[in-house]
């Protein structure tokens, strides 16, 4: 059997992940297997809905074992999100081909990026352009451009070539054989305001965040169409059911969380450096909202995406040490009939150790035990963001999803 991965979000699962999905299938997968994000997401804040009915509505939809990518990667960068969905896709050990969406469509561009990334000389065109205060992403650009070129440097200007080309600089560190495998992403592009046909096949499809809005308005009957069936049944009957997560409750927990911080607290955070943690903890005392803190502290250097990212590693506690390494374990939160053919033969192959249970996997070692705690305690604090309020201790009692 030929597996597929695909690494993703899900939120929520849309039109553009199942024309991913179906793609990789004509490619020769005969199964799929999602690695996914958990409740707090690459973006800086929370999943509209909680993991458990993403992963449901992505097993209705066409995925057969969905993973879970653990927060110290699901909540970063995009080469530690790369990190680890590479990671626990190797460590399955019978995935095959890795899948993804992207704005150029073709590998071998990609790969030029990804081998200029590697180049030594880099580091020394990226410090020069950070020294006239363009952002590190910019600044990176801007060497791999002077060194290589503008069309080698092009990927890098693009969110979803960004992520391709770090799923390849990542492939190529570990090594194991996985392939990679890319679509152009169809219809409606990154951050396009509504929906548009996707592709030859007319499926309507919409960015995420338009989707999210839409349902976050209530606009169900616009979002409607860019839902495959599945999907949109599921997470109709969670909106239903309370079961979901209004961003809005975050802002005065993280306000409480950051105002108990020193500069030393701010200075221990994943991806603070170069006096960002004064920045911060002179923005957190001047600030009565989330917004006002942003635009306090927002700089070219310091663009609000990463501002937000480091605000939420503060609020759950991430230690910047915990993505430097890969997962330490693989967590199956859902599996259709195939993916348990797939969770059969990745007991026989997997190099890491496989559960549906935190408990279990966090007896496996101590690095094992501080993400389960960690994870754990996220979706503590991720539980009040429901219109209802639940109880901790939830993600040691959630059951393993089955579709039959």
């Amino acid at each position: 059997m030929r597996i597929a991965g695909i690494i993703a979000e899900y939120n929520p699962f849309h039109n553009g992940h199942l024309l991913l999905t179906q793609a990789a299938r004509r490619a020769g997968a005969e199964a799929v297997v999602a690695v996914m994000g958990g409740n707090w997401l690459q973006r800086g804040g929370p999943a509209l809905f909680p993991k458990e009915v993403r992963a449901r509505a992505a097993l209705l939809s066409g995925v057969d074992l969905v993973v879970e990518l653990p927060l110290p990667y699901a909540a970063a960068t995009a080469e530690r999100f790369a990190r680890g969905g590479v990671a626990l896709l190797l460590g399955l050990g019978c995935v095959e081909l890795l899948a993804f969406g992207s704005e150029h469509g073709e590998i071998a561009p990609l790969e030029r990026c990804a081998a200029a990334l590697a180049d030594p000389r880099l580091d020394g065109e990226i410090k020069g352009f950070l020294s006239r205060g363009l952002p590190y992403a910019a600044a990176r650009q801007r060497g791999v451009a002077a060194l290589f070129g503008e069309e080698t440097a092009a990927p890098l200007s693009r969110p979803n070539d960004i992520l391709g080309v770090q799923y390849l600089r990542e492939l190529a560190r570990l090594g194991g054989g996985l392939r990679p495998f890319t679509i152009p992403r169809q219809g409606a592009g990154h951050h396009d305001a509504g929906p548009c046909p996707g592709g030859e096949e007319g499926i309507p499809t919409a960015s995420a965040s338009w989707l999210r809005g839409r349902l976050l308005a209530g606009g169900w009957e616009e979002a409607a169409p860019c839902l495959p069936e599945g999907s949109r049944r599921v997470i109709r009957e969670a909106w239903e059911q309370g079961r979901w997560a209004d961003p809005a409750r975050l802002e005065l927990p993280l306000l409480a969380a950051l105002r108990r911080m020193g500069r030393e607290d701010f200075a221990r955070l994943p991806d603070v450096s170069e006096g960002l943690e004064n920045r911060l903890a002179t923005a957190v005392k001047e600030s009565a909202g989330l917004e006002q803190l942003l635009d306090r502290a927002v700089t070219k250097r310091y663009p609000r995406a990463r501002l937000r990212r480091v605000l939420l590693s503060a609020f759950l506690g991430v230690p910047p040490e915990m993505s430097a390494a890969p997962p330490p374990y693989l967590r199956v939160l859902g599996m259709g009939p195939r993916g348990a053919e797939v969770l059969a033969r990745a007991k026989r192959t997997a190099t890491l150790p496989l559960s549906h249970s935190l408990a279990r996997l966090e007896r496996t070692g101590d690095r094992a035990a501080a993400f389960a705690a960690l994870e754990s305690r996220s979706t503590d604090l991720y539980n009040l963001l429901y219109p209802v309020p639940r109880p901790c201790g939830t993600d040691y009692e959630t059951p393993l999803i089955r579709i039959k």
